[in-house]
This record gives C-alpha cells, sequence and structure tokens, in this order.
C-alpha cells in the first residue's frame, strides 16, 4: 500500500517522472531533480519507505535503478500501467532517453510527452515510432528519437526514420530531432537520411550526438552549443 500524504513537492516530482519515463537510474534520476548523489539516494529510501517504488534494481554494472510501483504510476499517470522492469535488453536505451530529455531541460511534463504516454493514448501496438514529444517555448513539438542501436543496416535505418516522420506528421510535430547515441553516428545519419528524404523534408530534421548533448547541457550556457546537423536548408533554401 502507498502512502502519498507526507510526501514532499520534489518527491512527487520524482514518482511523476519516474511513471512518466518507467524508470530512471539513480544518477539520471538525481539530475532529473537536479540533486546530488546523498540527496537522491535519501529520497529513494523515502520512496521505498512509502511504498511508492520497488527496492532499488541492479541491472547491470552502473548506478541502480528506480522503478516506481504500478500502483504508484495509477496515481501518478491516472491509469493503469504493467509493472515494468528494466531488461538488460533494453536498459541501456531506456538510459539514453532519460539523459536526453534532462539534457533537452525537459523535466516539466508540459516539455516533454513520454513513449509511454504516447502509447497509451494512441493503444498503439508494440513501441512508439519516437521516443519523446519536445513541446518547445513556442508551443511547438519536435518528435525526439533516441538510437541506441549496436549495429544498423542502410535499409533498417531508412524504414526506421520513414516511421518517426510518418508518426511526426500524424502528431502535427514540426521537427524530427535524432538522437545518436550508438552504432550510427551523426554525420552517417544525416548522408542517409538525404537519401532517403532526397528532396529535403517538409519539417525540420535534425541530428545530434547524445554525449555532446548531455554535455552542452552540463557546461556553463556561454561555452557554446552541441554540434547540431540539419537538413532544413534542402527545403527552404536556407539555414533557419
Amino acid at each position: 500500500m502507498i502512502n502519498t500524504e507526507t510526501l514532499t513537492h520534489r518527491e512527487v516530482r520524482a514518482v511523476i517522472g519516474l511513471a512518466e519515463m518507467r524508470g530512471m537510474q539513480l544518477d539520471v534520476l538525481g539530475q532529473f531533480l537536479d540533486m546530488g548523489r546523498t540527496q537522491t539516494y535519501d529520497l529513494a529510501a523515502r520512496l521505498l519507505d512509502a511504498g511508492m517504488i520497488h527496492p532499488l534494481i541492479e541491472v547491470e554494472p552502473g548506478p541502480k535503478w528506480v522503478v516506481p510501483k504500478p500502483a504508484a504510476v495509477t496515481w501518478a499517470l491516472g491509469w493503469r500501467a504493467t509493472d515494468w522492469r528494466p531488461s538488460p535488453m533494453w536498459a541501456s536505451h531506456y538510459r539514453a532517453v532519460a539523459q536526453t530529455r534532462v539534457a533537452l531541460d525537459a523535466t516539466a511534463s508540459h516539455a516533454w510527452m513520454s513513449e509511454r504516454i504516447m502509447r497509451h493514448e494512441t493503444a498503439a501496438p508494440g513501441a512508439y515510432a519516437y521516443d519523446g514529444r519536445l513541446m518547445r517555448p513556442d508551443w511547438k513539438c519536435a518528435a525526439v528519437k533516441v538510437d541506441t542501436s549496436r549495429y544498423l543496416k542502410p535499409e533498417d535505418f531508412s524504414h526506421r526514420l520513414r516511421l518517426v516522420t510518418d508518426q511526426a506528421h500524424r502528431d502535427q510535430c514540426i521537427e524530427v530531432l535524432y538522437v545518436c547515441g550508438g552504432y550510427l553516428r551523426p554525420d552517417a545519419a544525416v548522408a542517409l537520411a538525404r537519401q532517403v528524404l532526397p528532396y529535403g523534408p517538409d519539417l525540420d530534421f535534425s541530428v545530434v550526438d547524445l554525449q555532446a548533448l548531455i554535455a552542452k547541457n552540463q557546461a556553463p550556457k556561454s561555452s557554446g552549443g552541441a554540434v547540431v546537423h540539419s537538413l532544413r536548408h534542402r527545403a527552404t533554401g536556407g539555414a533557419h
């Protein structure tokens, strides 16, 4: 049984974020909440005492996972969800998606719609075509796809890209942000995308390296930005 009566504002934020993302590792949760390591461990201990999370889960070497119980997910999101646990096959992907959300400064629920919520709202079978919908400051949205594939054939990338762009159109996104966190590098992704979209996309298509995105978020704001490769000029005749 869960006890929500004594939760602080930050603990509520943690439970909602964990429910949206299915779970997060302790270090990423700390970044999500802008907390130090000791504070994050203390918060997890309080959530465990309140019956909101499972005991910390170790999947592979590295920080343990904080995973909300189904009752906590129902409390946070308003609908029943499966009792999800991170698996060795998917743990690195879910970590990268959570890191991407933090690096994009989209920790607020109004700034990011997670794959879990999009899949629930559309009743889509299987995984959603992309990993998160980013709401920009101008209230226009971008479809964010985080690629953590260990190996990706050109034809597989082409198929994936078509699925992502088609879904982004249906969701009325104005941009696709493709985050490279695995085998495929940004320059290769851009070259392949130009073959798939030979006349230029009718929505922004940008590619960024995950580690560069994280480094940009963690560096002083005056130190410059991550290198983002865009195809938009092919559609409009100029950068914008």
